[in-house]
C-alpha cells in the first residue's frame, strides 16, 4: 500500500510541474519571430529527386529552392532573396569530413586563433538526433560589412552538410533564438535512419 500511495504521490508532483511547466494559452509574440507550435518539418534536397538525409523544422510559409547564380538550397519566405537576407537558411555541401568532430571542432578553434579576420566565439559538437555534428558560430568583416553566422555542420558521406543562418551582428542577436531553433531541429530523414 505504500508504494501506491508513493507512485501516486509522485505522478501528481510530475503533474503539477509539468502544469507549472507549460506555457500559457496565449502570449504575446515579438514581431518577425513565429509563434510556438507554427512550425513544420521539411526534408532537404539538392534539387528534384535527390534527397538530403535530413529534415529540419521551419516557421509555417517557408520553402524551399533552389536560386539561380547561387549554390545550394534556400529555406525562408517567398520574398526574401539570397545572399543576405537573415531570414533564409542555407543549406550547402562542405568538402570537410565529419567522421571525427572533436577533431574538426579543435581544428576551427586552431584557425581562430591563427586568423585575426574571423572568429569564431562558439564551437561546440552536438548530437543532433543520434549523429554527431559541429555547431559554429562565426564573426567576420568589419563595420557595416559585420556579419555573424551560425552553421550546423552534419555528416554526409565522406564530407559535411552545412546549414547556415546569417545576419548583420548587429541583428545577430535578435535572430539567434530563432536560428537554434531551426538548426537544432535537425534530424536524419527517416529513411536515411532505415538504412
Amino acid at each position: 500500500m505504500k508504494l501506491k500511495t508513493c507512485l501516486f504521490s509522485i505522478a501528481c508532483s510530475s503533474l503539477s510541474a509539468l502544469a507549472l511547466a507549460a506555457p500559457p494559452a496565449s502570449k504575446t509574440v515579438a514581431p518577425g519571430k513565429p509563434a510556438e507550435g507554427t512550425f513544420h518539418r521539411i526534408e532537404l534536397g539538392a534539387g528534384p529527386g535527390k534527397a538530403l538525409p535530413y529534415t529540419i523544422e521551419v516557421p509555417m510559409g517557408w520553402e524551399a529552392h533552389q536560386v539561380a547564380g547561387y549554390p545550394g538550397l534556400w529555406i525562408g519566405p517567398a520574398d526574401a532573396k539570397p545572399p543576405e537576407d537573415p531570414r533564409l537558411i542555407w543549406v550547402r555541401g562542405s568538402m570537410v569530413s565529419l567522421a571525427e568532430p572533436d577533431k574538426v571542432a579543435a581544428n576551427i578553434r586552431a584557425n581562430d586563433a591563427a586568423d585575426p579576420k574571423w572568429s569564431a566565439p562558439r564551437v561546440e559538437v552536438k548530437e543532433i538526433g543520434g549523429v554527431r555534428g559541429v555547431l559554429v558560430q562565426m564573426n567576420t568583416g568589419e563595420g557595416d560589412k559585420a556579419r555573424s553566422s551560425l552553421t550546423l555542420k552534419l555528416p554526409l558521406l565522406k564530407v559535411s552538410l552545412d546549414i547556415v543562418a546569417s545576419a548583420t551582428q548587429a541583428e545577430f542577436p535578435q535572430r539567434l533564438p530563432l536560428y537554434e531553433r531551426i538548426l537544432l531541429s535537425a534530424q536524419p530523414a527517416a529513411s536515411a535512419a532505415a538504412k
